[in-house]
């Protein structure tokens, strides 16, 4: 599967959306994605695997992820953090900017914690620091807004009153959202959802440390982790 292809309309793509504003995000959020003949590297490919996974309509599968991205997308520009269940929590934290810009400006950086289940399915392995966790022991901490089947389906008929989306219907969307990214991940594939951001797999080289307790040399072991990048125009709504 080719991925630097897609990464390459990735940010063409985002150099053009720079000029839009946060209202046009929300509005154009999920209405668009990058085709590509990975299987669920794009919004339309992942929303597609979440309609064969659960086995809802494509129709049903596309407003959960609309509702999914449109719940996050909104808490974070409002600075909250999110808890999407089963996945992870995005958060956002604030730092100054580097020497040579005006003091008084700061930077937001995203950062994503996966829930046990993702990072079970993304077999992510723990360092020797962590040696008594497993990846079942990531926790999925609750986030100022937590996105779970109930908050989709209410969403969803904020967004559509015509067309309804049952609470056991955004359940069956949401694990397979969850199923259906780990399965792109990990065969090393970038699943890029337009506005919102992207997801990856950052694999980390075995390194040399130091046992914050006893001060004892220890080796820490290669280890891989999910990275989110968020997308230009979210960036840009939260700076």
């Amino acid at each position: 599967m080719s991925i630097g292809n897609t990464q390459k309309r990735t940010l063409s793509r985002r150099d053009v959306l720079r000029k839009s504003s946060a209202t046009a995000l929300l509005l154009g959020l999920g209405l668009t994605g990058m085709s590509g003949p990975a299987v669920a590297t794009s919004k339309p490919e992942l929303v597609e695997a979440i309609a064969t996974e659960s086995g809802l309509s494509k129709a049903d599968a596309k407003r959960a992820v609309d509702s999914l991205l449109s719940t996050t997308t909104k808490a974070l520009i409002a600075g909250k953090s999110v808890t999407v269940v089963s996945f992870g929590m995005f958060s956002i934290s604030k730092r100054s900017a580097r020497t040579g810009r005006n003091d008084s400006t700061t930077r937001s950086s995203f950062s994503f914690e996966p829930c046990p289940k993702f990072a079970t399915a993304l077999d992510l392995t723990p360092g020797v620091g962590d040696e008594h966790r497993n990846p079942s022991s990531y926790r999925c901490h609750d986030g100022d807004v937590v996105v779970d089947a109930e908050q989709l389906a209410r969403e969803h008929e904020r967004r559509d009153a015509d067309s309804g989306l049952s609470k056991a219907d955004a359940k069956r969307a949401l694990d397979a959202f969850v199923t259906a990214t780990a399965n792109a991940l990990v065969t090393g594939d970038t699943v890029s959802l337009g506005e919102f951001g992207s997801f990856s797999i950052s694999k980390r080289s075995a390194r040399t440390g130091r046992n914050p307790q006893t001060g004892k040399e220890i080796k820490i072991p290669a280890k891989n982790e999910v990275k989110f990048k968020a997308g230009a125009e979210l960036s840009k709504s939260v700076n």
